[in-house]
């Protein structure tokens, strides 16, 4: 039976999933996946204490050690690649013997289109791309997923949505969109650390010990997103609701409208578009 079959009337089972590259990224998607309790993970790195530590500190060994790449695609049903742009072409070609129709590639590489996946397996299977962000880690992550190669059936589709919403909001974007997709979740943690760095060095200022400062804002910033999506309040309404006539709130907003702080925040993810074109060659 095929490593993604459904049998009549069960839901679709789980392969193993393989990880190769277990840094930011990687590691991210796969401390999230064992939130999966009855999935097998294996994950390889040049260093493996990374592998190690992605297995949570009440169920060690959780994450399995692959000695090397071709040893993780021959026991992996689905291979994770979060591997560098410029290493993915030599990557796929160190592990295609090892590819057959039964595996499922899923890249992570910014830049690297499904169209060149395809090539670089050589159409023996199936290639997906996935691009998540830093928040993944937390359970919280946004992911773009392109499902645009035809060789892929209705269950392995199924499978990755259900693989990967445990982990957060998960949009199924064709492969022209990574980019956008890219500007705004991908790069987005560090805008948002940016904008709450200020805040923190403000309450520092203010008096706030940093540890309470830190806290505080963070949760600020979580509270106001998690109320945004529970309610589906649009933010420039969210917003308008904090702003008493004549308040403190609108005080500062004017300020910061004043500095133009929306419009250089807009700039700043279109420049980010701008810079993932120009390295994918667009």
């Amino acid at each position: 039976m095929s490593a993604f079959s459904r049998e009549a009337g069960k839901s679709v089972s789980l392969p193993a999933v393989g990880c190769i590259g277990c840094g930011n990224m990687g590691g991210a998607v796969m401390r999230g996946l064992c939130a999966h309790e009855s999935l097998r993970l294996v994950g390889h790195d040049h260093t493996r204490a990374k592998v190690d530590a992605l297995s949570p500190a009440e169920a060690p060994g959780r994450v399995a050690w692959a000695e090397t790449p071709e040893d993780l695609v021959r026991q992996a049903g689905i291979v994770i690649l979060a591997v560098k742009p410029h290493q993915m072409e030599e990557m796929l070609a160190s592990i295609r013997p090892c590819l057959n129709a039964d595996k499922l590639v899923v890249s992570l590489a910014a830049a690297v289109s499904v169209k060149e996946l395809q090539r670089n397996v050589g159409g023996v299977c199936p290639v997906v791309r996935l691009m998540p962000n830093l928040p993944a880690r937390a359970g919280k992550g946004a992911f773009a997923l392109c499902l645009d190669d035809e060789s892929l059936c209705e269950t392995q589709k199924e499978l990755l949505l259900e693989l990967f919403r445990v982990m957060g909001l998960v949009l199924v974007l064709p492969d022209g969109k990574f980019s956008a997709f890219s500007s705004v979740a991908g790069c987005g943690p560090a805008f948002a650390c940016l904008f709450m760095e200020g805040m923190e060095n403000a309450a520092v200022a203010m008096g706030f010990k940093a540890e309470q400062a830190r806290r505080l804002v963070a949760a600020t910033v979580e509270g106001t997103a998690s109320l945004a999506l529970r309610d589906n309040i649009p933010f420039d309404e969210l917003r308008r609701q904090v702003c008493s006539p004549g308040g403190t709130t609108i005080y500062g907003i004017n300020h910061m409208e004043r500095m133009a702080v929306r419009g250089h925040v807009t700039d700043g993810v279109l420049e980010s578009m701008r810079r993932d074109r120009e390295l994918s060659g667009k």
